[in-house]
């Protein structure tokens, strides 16, 4: 691929393209949809191009987390998220049903693009805000330090989250998806996106998107989240899209420059399963751990 500009967009066409004709083609198996469609970029872009144009060969070399990431991408990561699809309609009982009796019933007023768009900007909305407040408030970081803990970007940590972390993640596609009643149909293709874009975002490929860094959240953007700087890593919390960055003011793009470090500064979060799980309620009873004073860094909020 010469003009590597238009991988984003490419992939984000095609994965529309072909969720569509198997949405159309294959009703009956929409539950093997998305697990179908994000092999895809694993096969295509992911497992073959990291070894062939790898944005830092260091970043291909195996370490000691690369097992509990991929247990965390394929196991924890969708359980999760299912969780908190199943707990949302419980918690949010009473006020989802006032405002479903309030709202239009998408799956039976709007087309499916019309629906898809909505759910993705208001689902991109609760994510924003999770994922920002995951930075500065200390008692949501020390479960989102995890995923920040790998000293690389590469697919392998795309799904590196805590249960707790990723539940909280389900309940931002969750919530729009119980208000709305959308098509089961618009919500194969939200999810498949969000998988696909997981992915993408932290692939170790060396690319330039271009003008496309002020429309998806690109590995190139995601790469200065993930900076041990707290300045540079508070920023791009979008998942998809970079649009509500872009409205609050957090959208971070150096033009031909990448973070020097990533990871968390001053601290070593683990690598084993195990020991990823428990740390967060370790660091609750630890006042003297480095990574409970980062608070003072992540943000005014973070010591209000």
């Amino acid at each position: 691929m010469k003009n590597w500009n238009i991988l984003y967009p490419l992939l984000i066409g095609v994965t529309v393209l072909i969720c569509s004709l198997m949405v159309w083609a294959l009703p009956e198996y929409l539950f093997v949809i998305v697990p179908g469609i994000v092999a895809i970029p694993v096969v295509l872009f992911i497992v073959e191009m990291e070894k062939k144009r790898p944005f830092k060969a260091i970043w291909n070399e195996k370490k000691k987390d690369q097992k509990a990431d991929l247990i965390r991408t394929f196991l924890t990561l969708p359980t999760a998220l299912k969780a908190g699809e199943w707990i949302t309609p419980i918690l949010f009982y009473y006020p989802l049903v006032y405002i479903q009796s309030h709202v239009l019933d998408f799956g039976t007023n709007f087309p499916i693009w019309l629906e898809v768009i909505t759910l993705l900007l208001i689902s991109e909305f609760f994510f924003y805000w999770i994922h920002r407040w995951s930075h500065e408030k200390e008692s949501l970081w020390i479960f989102h330090a995890i995923h920040h803990g790998a000293e690389r970007v590469y697919w392998g940590n795309a799904g590196r989250f805590h249960f707790v972390d990723a539940f909280l993640t389900g309940l931002a596609y969750a919530i729009p998806i119980v208000v709305f009643s959308p098509s089961k149909e618009a919500i194969v293709v939200l999810l498949t996106l969000s998988a696909v874009s997981g992915f993408m975002e932290h692939i170790n490929i060396r690319f330039h998107a271009g003008i496309w860094n002020y429309v998806f959240n690109t590995a190139e953007l995601h790469r200065w989240h993930h900076s041990e700087e707290v300045e540079e890593s508070n920023t791009n919390y979008g998942k998809i899209l970079v649009v509500w960055d872009l409205v609050f003011g957090t959208h971070y793009y150096a033009k031909n420059q990448s973070p020097v470090r990533v990871g968390v500064k001053n601290e070593k979060v683990p690598t084993t399963y195990f020991e990823q799980t428990v740390y967060p309620f370790r660091l609750l009873n630890d006042q003297t751990t480095p990574l409970k004073s980062r608070s003072d860094l992540v943000g005014k909020e973070a010591t209000n």
